[in-house]
């Protein structure tokens, strides 16, 4: 790559697992060898607040990633962090985990910036809709931007239940993934385990990692078979 990769985890929708998959992300990207940061952007500041609790936990363990806190209420300060991230040699990606509203004009501009966005979600009833307008949103982003904008989208069917849903309800989720394939790259899903529902900032967590290695895999292939272009 000519310079950092900026990803961006986001989906309007709260509860699907965005910052979980956002932590976890980052330490697969650290085992595959990259230098990674985490800029934690949500409110709730659910991976900055991690990391603090998880240094008192591994105090004096190895840092694999750094975590830190930002603010999207400013747009000029968020495009001046994304100049000093393209300019920077010190991380081979940096990861935003994003606001959850999409009116935010901030989180509008980090899309803008970002070469890939991730957007976990899950296949049922209240899922969907916030799903297809984060995905439409990023689409008219690229109509409107033209070839500047260049962030690949992938969504992450996470919680995924085996044999879960009626025959009617799972053929309205095989049309939105039909959709949805047309427009994004929809990556192998994320079985639903209570184990999933944890996540750490310095721990590789073996087991949750084999859960998400077939979806980051199909994202990772991509990260390295395409060279970003110059801007």
């Amino acid at each position: 790559m000519n310079d950092t990769g900026i990803i961006t985890f986001a989906n309007q929708k709260g509860g699907v697992g965005k910052s979980t998959l956002c932590a976890m992300f980052a330490t697969y990207l650290t085992g595959k060898g990259h230098s990674v940061a985490i800029f934690d952007t949500d409110p709730q500041q659910s991976i900055a607040k991690k990391r603090a609790s998880d240094m008192e936990v591994y105090a004096g363990c190895p840092v694999p990633y750094a975590v830190y806190s930002f603010r999207l209420s400013s747009e000029p300060a968020l495009l001046s962090l994304i100049e000093n991230i393209r300019g920077s040699t010190h991380f081979d990606f940096v990861l935003f985990d994003s606001v959850g509203s999409l009116t935010d004009q901030g989180l509008v501009a980090l899309f803008v910036n970002s070469d890939y966005v991730i957007t976990p979600f899950h296949y049922d009833e209240l899922n969907i809709p916030p799903t297809a307008e984060t995905v439409a949103l990023i689409v008219t982003l690229r109509k409107k931007i033209g070839p500047e904008m260049t962030a690949r989208h992938f969504l992450i069917p996470n919680f995924h239940v085996i044999g879960a849903g009626t025959a009617e309800e799972k053929e309205r989720w095989e049309e939105a993934e039909l959709q949805f394939s047309k427009l994004v790259t929809v990556t192998p899903y994320v079985t639903r385990r209570k184990k999933m529902e944890r996540f750490s900032t310095m721990s590789e967590m073996d087991e949750q990692m084999l859960l998400v290695t077939p979806a980051f895999d199909a994202i990772y292939e991509e990260l390295v078979a395409t060279k970003k272009p110059e801007r």
